[in-house]
C-alpha cells in the first residue's frame, strides 16, 4: 500500500525540562529517519510547540486531522503516544475511531503502537498512564503556585494600577507614587457621591492616561493597538473593589475546570487565597470600607440631574413602598409676602403616582440633618459612659449563633472536610486498581461517578457552613469598627456627605400620623456595621 504520511510532533513548557531528547527537532529527525527507511512518502510535518497534552485544540494538530479527514494523508507517525496526547479518552476517539474510519493507519514509535497490527493491548495502559502523568504535573504546579501565593507572594504578571513589582522582590508590589495619587482620587470622588461613569469621564476630561497607555508609556513603547483607550465606568468599578489597593494580595479567583479542561471559571469566595497587609496600601481601610458600603448601594448615587447629588441621595427609603425618597422644594409665603423656598424629601412613588401610589412621607431636610446629628452625639456620649457595656450588647444581638452553636458548626465542617479527603482517595485508589486490572473499567466509572457526587455534595455543605462562621467571625470586629468610627463625631457640629456614608446605611423615612391631636413620624437610621440601635 503507498503510504501517504504525516509526523507530529509536540513539546509542552513541561516537557522543555526533559531536554534535547524531548524538543521539536529530536522528533523530526527520528520520525524523519523511519519514514524514509520505509520508503514511504513523507507529505507533511506538525508541529505544535509549548502545547500541553490535555489540549485537542492544538493549531497543527487539528491541521493534521483535517488532512486525515480529507485522505490528503493515510497514516499519522510520532514518537510516542503522550506526544499524540496525554487524555487517555480523547486520544481513543482518534485512535480507534477517528482514523480507522477513513483507513488512516496510526504508529506511536517508541511504544511499539501500529493500529495495523492486532496486537495493541497495551495503547490503552500507556494512554491511562500518559493522562496520568499530566494529572500529576498539573496537580504539582498549582500546588506550588499555592504555596506561594499562600505565601503572599504577587504571582501575576502585571502589578495593578497604582503598584509596580518591587525590583528587588518580583513577587512584592511597591507603589506607584506617579499615579497613586490618581487612585486616591478615585476613591475620593466615590466618597462623595460620583458615579463610575462620572469618575471615569472626569478622568477623561483631564487627560489622564488610562491603565493601558500608561503601561506601555513606562515601558517605553507604543501601545501595539494603536488606540488612545479612555476611562470607562467598568474600569472604575473593578478599581473601587481590589482589594490590592488595602494591602492585600488575593489571588486564585478563578481557575480552570481540571486539567483537562482549561476553561476559566469564577471560584466561590471562600476558595480564594487573601493575604492580608502584604505590601504598603494605598488608601486607608476607613475609605475602603465606606466605598464598599457605597458600591453595594448602587441607588445611593442615583440623582435627581446627571452630576447633582444631594447630602441624603440614596440614604432615604419610604417606610411604606420600600422605594427611594428625593429631594423636592417645599414653598410657603410668609406674613410679609415673600415666599419661603425650603428643601424637603419626599417619596418617589407618590411623586410619580400621586396619593393614590403612597403617602408623601414628607420630611424637612433641615428637621431631618438635625435629628440623625442628635442620634449620633446621643449613641456616642453612651459609647463614652460603658463602651464595654455598649459592645457586648451590640454582639449579643448581631451574632446569631450562640458559642455551642459555633461549636457544634465548627466540628459539622471539620467532618465535611475530611469525608472530602476521603473521597479524594478513594477516587485515586479505584484508578490504581482498574491500572492493575482488579476492577473492570465500566465498574471504575461507576464508583468515581458516585464518589465525585458525594465529594461535590459534601464540598457544597462545607462552603454555607464556612461562610456562615466567618460571618460570625466578622461581627465583633464590625462593631468595633463602628464605635471607632462614631466616638469621633460626639461633638460634630455640621453633618456632611462624608459623614453619612461613614456612618449611615439607610434611613427609613415613615408617614406622618397624628396622635392625640400632636402630628408624629417615625425615622428609623439603620448604621452601617451595627443596624438600627433604636
Amino acid at each position: 500500500m503507498n503510504y501517504r504520511v504525516g509526523i507530529y510532533t509536540r513539546l509542552s513548557r513541561d516537557d522543555e525540562r526533559e531536554g534535547e531528547s524531548m524538543s521539536i527537532e529530536n522528533q523530526k529527525v527520528i520520525l524523519g529517519n523511519y519514514v524514509r527507511e520505509q520508503g514511504w512518502e513523507l507529505i507533511e510535518t506538525y508541529v505544535d510547540d509549548g502545547y500541553t497534552g490535555t489540549n485537542f485544540d492544538r493549531p497543527d494538530f487539528q491541521r493534521m486531522v483535517e488532512d486525515v479527514k480529507d485522505r490528503k494523508i493515510n497514516l499519522v507517525v510520532v514518537k510516542d503516544l503522550s506526544r499524540f496526547g496525554r487524555n487517555y479518552i480523547q486520544v481513543g476517539e482518534y485512535t480507534d475511531y477517528l482514523f480507522p474510519s477513513v483507513g488512516c493507519r496510526f504508529i506511536a514509535l517508541n511504544d511499539g503502537v501500529d493500529t495495523l497490527n492486532t496486537d495493541n493491548d497495551i495503547m490503552p495502559f500507556k494512554n491511562l498512564f500518559n493522562e496520568f502523568y499530566s494529572r500529576d504535573i498539573s496537580k504539582k504546579v498549582r500546588s506550588a503556585k499555592m504555596a506561594r501565593a499562600k505565601g503572599g507572594n504577587y504571582l501575576c504578571a502585571y502589578a495593578p494600577y497604582g503598584y509596580r513589582h518591587d525590583p528587588q522582590n518580583h513577587a512584592h508590589l511597591i507603589v506607584d507614587e506617579t499615579v497613586a495619587p490618581v487612585v486616591r482620587r478615585m476613591f475620593d470622588m466615590r466618597m462623595r457621591g460620583l458615579s463610575y461613569l462620572l469618575i471615569a469621564k472626569a478622568l477623561n476630561e483631564e487627560k489622564v492616561l488610562s491603565p493601558r497607555d500608561y503601561y506601555y508609556k513606562c515601558l517605553g513603547k507604543e501601545n501595539p493597538r494603536r488606540v488612545t483607550h479612555t476611562w470607562s465606568d467598568i474600569t472604575v468599578k473593578e478599581f473601587l473593589s481590589n482589594e490590592a489597593y488595602i494591602g492585600n494580595t488575593v489571588q486564585f479567583k478563578t481557575g480552570s475546570i481540571s486539567y483537562k479542561n482549561h476553561k476559566r471559571v469564577d471560584k466561590p469566595q471562600e476558595n480564594w487565597i487573601r493575604c492580608e497587609g502584604t505590601h504598603e496600601a494605598v488608601v486607608d481601610r476607613e475609605t475602603w470600607d465606606t466605598v464598599q458600603e457605597i458600591n453595594r448601594k448602587k441607588s445611593r448615587f442615583r440623582s435627581q440631574k446627571e452630576g447633582t447629588v444631594t447630602l441624603f441621595s440614596g440614604l432615604l427609603q419610604c417606610a411604606d413602598c420600600r422605594g427611594s425618597m428625593k429631594m423636592a422644594r417645599d414653598y410657603n409665603t410668609r406674613k410679609d409676602g415673600h415666599m419661603n423656598n425650603r428643601h424637603a424629601y419626599i417619596c418617589c412613588t407618590y411623586s410619580r403616582g400621586g396619593i393614590h401610589a403612597c403617602a408623601p412621607h414628607r420630611i424637612m431636610m433641615h428637621v431631618l440633618t438635625d435629628l440623625v446629628k442628635e442620634d449620633i452625639q446621643k449613641h456616642a456620649r453612651r459609647i463614652l459612659l460603658d463602651e464595654d457595656t455598649v459592645v457586648r450588647e451590640l454582639i449579643r444581638r448581631k451574632n446569631a449563633d450562640s458559642t455551642s452553636e459555633r461549636a457544634t458548626a465548627e466540628r459539622k465542617l471539620q467532618v465535611l472536610r475530611e469525608r472530602v479527603s476521603q473521597l479524594d482517595k478513594l477516587i485515586a485508589k479505584a484508578y490504581e486498581e482498574m491500572v492493575a486490572g482488579d476492577i473492570p473499567r465500566e465498574v471504575l466509572l461507576g464508583l468515581v461517578d458516585r464518589y465525585q457526587s458525594e465529594r461535590n455534595e459534601k464540598n457544597g455543605l462545607a462552603g454555607e457552613l464556612a461562610e456562615r462562621l466567618a460571618k460570625s467571625e466578622e461581627t465583633e470586629q464590625d462593631i468595633h469598627r463602628w464605635v471607632e468610627l462614631i466616638k469621633r463625631y460626639m461633638n460634630v457640629e455640621e453633618i456632611d456627605r462624608d459623614l453619612l456614608l461613614r456612618l449611615i446605611d439607610k434611613i427609613i423615612v415613615g408617614q406622618k400620623i397624628e396622635m392625640e391631636g400632636v402630628l408624629q413620624q417615625s425615622i428609623i437610621i439603620v448604621y452601617n456595621f451595627v443596624g438600627a440601635l433604636d
